[in-house]
C-alpha cells in the first residue's frame, strides 16, 4: 500500500476524529492512520468486512446493526463512493447502559478516477466533534451546501424568539404562530424541513391536532416532530408519542439540550434515509441483492405458516437490446419490467438481482397457476417499450425455507437458465434433477481453493502447426481438472461455472503462471522456446491491475513476453473504451495479442481495426463448413482480411485432411486441431516437440 497522504486525508475528514483508518481497495485490508482508542475489529491488516462486522457487533445499538451491515459492506461502500466522494452515517451506540450518538465519515482517494483508498473517521458526536466543526458535517449531507431548515410552531412570541436565537446560527428557521399556519408551511416546504419544534398548547390548532393531521399524510409524516411543553404532563407526552412525536423538550429551554436533541433527531433521520437509499437499486427502485437477502431472511423466519415461492425474470439477449437501441432504451425496458413485476407480484419482496434479472420472493396459499402466469408474461412482452422482447421466468415453487437465501435464489436461476436457449418455452420450474446439477456445481466451487493449492488443475498443450512445413511453431495452453482420486472433470462443466462466479480470474492466473514456469525451465535447459498462448477471460480483463500482475509474473520468471501470447475470445474483446485501454496496456508492456474464436458470433470489424491483435484464430464453426461453397468463400475472405490487416491467421478445430488441404490452398498460416494433435500433457507435448524436430510427426 502506498504512503498515506496526510494532507489529503485531513482535507476529507478534518482533524477532529480520534480514530481514522484507511482501506486499501485492492486488498480490502484495514490500516490505522490515527488511533486514539482501539476499536473492536479494527486491528492491523484485518479485512474491511471482518473488521466492520466486529465493530458493529460490539459497538452499535442492536436495532441499527442489520441495516448498517448492509449499508457498510465493502461492495456497498465502494459503489456509493463511486457516486459521491464522501458521505456520513449516524447511528446509536449503547455502552454501559448509555446511548451515544455516533458519527462515521467515509471518503475516498482516487487515482485517475479509480478509487484506490477509502478513508474512515469514527467519532462520538457528543464528545469528539466540536460544535464549530459541525458545518463540515452538515454540508456533507445537505445538497449544494444548503443549510437545514427548522420549523418552529409556537404561539408565544418570546419562546419563538428564544428558539430562533438558539438555532439560527446553524439552521434556517421558519416560524408559525399556530398549528394551522404550521401545517400550511410544512405542506409547502416538507421536502426541505428537517424537523418541527411543536408547542402543545396553541389557539386555532393545538399540538395534538397538528400531529393528528400530519400523521394522516405520509409525506408530511416523514418530517420528525419534537414537542415543546411546559406542563411536564406524562399523559400529554404519551399522547404525543402515540400521535408520532419523536422527543420532548421542556420549558424553560436549556440551549445545550435543545441543540443536542435537534442534532440527534435530524442525523438519525437522515441516516435512516441514507440507509433506505442504499437498500434500493437506483434505476428500478427494487431492493439491491444484499438488502433483499436481509429482508427475505426476516420474512421467512417470522412467517413460518406461509408457503413461499421464488420467481426470477430474465431478459433474453439484453446485451443485444443495449447494442441495438442504446443503454437509455435498455434502462427504459428494465424500469418497465420492474413496474410490471411489482404489479403482478403481490405479498412479496422484489430485487434487481443481476443487471437484467429481476427476482421476487412471495407467499401464497394457492398453487401457482401456470396458465395465468403465461398470459401475464405474454401481456408483458406485448406491451414492452421495444418489439419482439423475450422474457423468461424461472420458478422455485414451495421454497424450502431452511435453506440459505442465496441457495433458494440459485434454484430459480437454475430453472430459467435451463430454457435460456429454448425459443419455444418461456417458463420453467426447478426440479430435483436441476438440484443435483446445482449441488455438483456448489461442490466444484467448494473444491476450487483446494484444487488450486494441490495443483489439481493440469495444463495441457495443443500444438499449432505451420501450414507449409508442418512443423510445430507454437501451442495453446488448455486447462483440465484431474482430482486427487483420478477423476477428470470436463472443462465444459467447470469453465462456464467459474466464469459466472468469478473464480476463473484465479484460474486464468494459475494457468499463466504454470506456462511461464514451463518456458523458464526450457530456457534453463537451453531448449528451443516456442510461443505458448494463454487464454484471458472477460472477467479477468475487467480487473484494472491484471496487466501489472501478469507483467510481474513474466519478470519473476525472467522470460520474454513473446513466448506467452495472450488469447482473448472474440466476445471478451468486443470493442469498448475499457477493452481498448487494457489491450493497449498489454501491448505496451510487451505482450502479443491473439483474437480467439473469430466468427463464433460476435465478429466485429471495429474490434479488429481498433485493437492491436497480431493473430486472428478462426473458430471451429467456420472450419466445419469449409467444404461447402459458401463456407469456403467466407473462410477465404476472412483469411484475406486477416492478412490485409497484417495479422497471422490460425485455423482451430481442424480435424480432416480435406480441411487442411483447403486451408493450405487459402494460404492460412497455422493449423491447430485433432488432425495433427489433441491437447497433450506436458511430458507428451515435450516428446511431441522432440519427435517433430526430427520429422517424426
Amino acid at each position: 500500500m502506498r504512503d498515506f497522504d496526510s494532507n489529503r486525508i485531513y482535507e476529507i475528514l478534518g482533524e477532529e476524529f480520534k480514530n481514522i483508518y484507511i482501506v486499501d481497495c485492492k486488498t480490502q485490508q484495514i490500516h490505522a492512520f490515527k488511533e486514539t482508542d482501539v476499536l473492536p475489529g479494527f486491528s492491523a491488516h484485518m479485512l474491511y468486512n471482518d473488521a466492520m462486522n466486529q465493530y458493529i457487533d460490539h459497538c452499535v445499538y442492536e436495532k441499527n446493526r442489520d441495516m448498517l451491515r448492509i449499508a457498510l459492506s465493502f461492495n456497498s461502500l465502494y459503489t456509493r463512493l463511486e457516486n459521491a466522494e464522501h458521505f456520513n452515517i449516524h447511528y446509536q451506540s449503547k455502552t454501559d447502559s448509555e446511548i451515544h450518538f455516533m458519527y462515521t465519515h467515509f471518503g475516498c482517494i482516487k487515482d485517475h478516477d479509480k478509487i484506490t483508498q477509502i478513508v474512515i473517521g469514527f467519532a462520538n458526536e457528543d464528545l469528539d466533534i466540536r460544535r464549530n466543526n459541525l458545518d463540515m458535517i452538515n454540508n456533507v449531507i445537505t445538497p449544494s451546501g444548503l443549510r437545514r431548515k427548522v420549523l418552529i410552531v409556537e404561539d408565544n412570541e418570546l419562546n419563538r424568539e428564544m428558539l430562533k436565537a438558539t438555532l439560527e446560527d446553524e439552521y434556517d428557521v421558519l416560524e408559525a404562530v399556530n398549528g394551522e399556519d404550521g401545517l400550511q408551511i410544512l405542506s409547502q416546504n416538507y421536502k426541505d424541513i428537517s424537523i418541527v419544534l411543536l408547542d402543545v398548547v396553541m389557539p386555532v390548532c393545538d399540538g395534538f391536532e397538528f400531529l393528528t393531521r400530519q400523521k394522516s399524510d405520509s409525506l408530511l409524516a416523514s418530517v420528525p416532530v419534537i414537542v415543546t411543553t411546559g406542563n411536564n404532563s406524562q399523559e400529554d407526552e404519551l399522547k404525543c408519542l402515540g400521535l408520532g412525536a419523536v422527543d420532548f423538550i421542556t420549558k424553560p429551554y436549556n440551549t445545550r439540550i435543545v441543540m443536542s436533541r435537534i442534532d440527534s433527531v435530524i442525523k438519525l433521520r437522515e441516516s435512516s434515509m441514507t440507509l433506505a437509499a442504499i437498500e434500493k437499486d437506483e434505476l428500478t427502485g427494487l431492493y439491491t441483492r444484499q438488502a433483499f437477502y436481509h429482508h427475505a431472511r426476516t420474512l421467512t423466519n417470522f412467517m413460518t405458516d406461509e408457503i413461499f415461492n421464488i420467481v426470477v425474470l430474465d431478459v433474453a439477449d439484453f446485451k443485444l437490446i443495449n447494442g441495438t437501441y442504446g443503454t437509455k432504451k435498455g434502462n427504459e425496458v428494465l424500469i418497465y419490467l420492474a413496474n410490471a413485476f411489482k404489479y403482478y407480484i403481490k405479498n412479496g419482496l422484489l430485487t434487481r438481482y443481476e443487471g437484467d434479472q429481476l427476482l421476487a420472493l412471495f407467499h401464497s396459499k394457492e398453487k401457482i397457476d401456470v396458465d395465468r402466469i403465461e398470459n401475464n408474461l405474454n401481456k408483458i412482452m406485448e406491451e414492452a417499450p421495444i418489439p419482439n422482447i423475450r422474457v423468461k421466468l424461472g420458478i422455485y415453487e414451495n421454497v424450502d425455507t431452511s435453506l440459505q437465501i442465496p441457495i433458494m435464489c440459485d434454484r430459480a436461476l437454475m430453472a430459467v437458465k435451463s430454457i435460456s436457449k429454448d425459443f419455444k418455452q418461456n417458463i420453467a420450474f426447478f426440479t430435483q434433477e436441476m438440484n443435483q446439477k446445482l449441488l455438483a456445481q456448489r461442490q466444484m466451487e467448494n473444491d476450487f481453493k483446494d484444487a488450486i493449492k494441490n495443483r489439481e488443475f493440469v495444463v495441457y498443450f495443443q500444438p499449432k502447426y505451420d501450414v507449409s512445413s508442418e512443423q510445430i511453431v507454437g501451442a495453446e495452453a488448455l486447462v483440465r481438472w484431474q482430482k486427487e482420486d483420478g477423476t477428470l472433470i470436463s472443462p465444459g462443466l467447470f469453465i462456464p461455472l467459474f466464469e459466472s462466479d468469478g473464480l476463473v480470474v484465479q484460474l486464468d492466473e494459475y494457468v499463466f503462471e504454470t506456462v511461464c514456469r514451463f518456458q523458464k525451465d526450457r530456457m534453463k535447459q537451453g531448449l528451443p522456446i516456442l510461443p505458448i498462448s494463454v487464454n484471458l477471460s472477460r472477467a479477468s480483463i475487467h480487473f484494472s491491475d491484471v496487466v501489472q500482475r501478469y507483467v510481474n509474473i513474466i519478470k519473476e520468471n525472467e522470460i520474454p513476453f513473446s513466448c506467452v501470447p495472450i488469447e482473448l475470445t472474440e466476445s471478451a474483446a468486443l470493442y469498448s473504451q475499457q477493452i481498448l485501454e487494457i489491450t493497449n496496456q498489454m501491448v505496451n508492456a510487451g505482450f502479443k495479442l491473439h483474437m480467439d474464436d473469430f466468427g463464433s458470433g460476435y465478429s466485429s470489424l471495429t474490434t479488429l481495426n481498433e485493437l492491436k491483435f497480431t493473430t486472428v484464430k478462426l473458430d471451429k464453426s467456420l472450419i466445419d463448413y469449409i467444404a461447402k461453397p459458401r463456407g469456403m468463400k467466407i473462410v477465404r475472405q476472412t483469411i484475406d482480411l486477416g492478412h490485409g490487416l497484417d495479422m497471422k491467421v490460425v485455423a482451430e478445430g481442424v480435424e480432416t485432411k480435406e480441411q487442411r488441404d483447403c486451408l493450405i490452398e487459402m494460404n492460412c498460416d497455422e493449423i491447430q486441431g485433432f488432425y495433427y494433435s489433441k491437447p497433450l500433457k506436458q511430458d507428451d507435448f515435450i516428446e511431441k516437440l522432440r519427435r517433430n524436430k526430427f520429422g517424426w510427426g
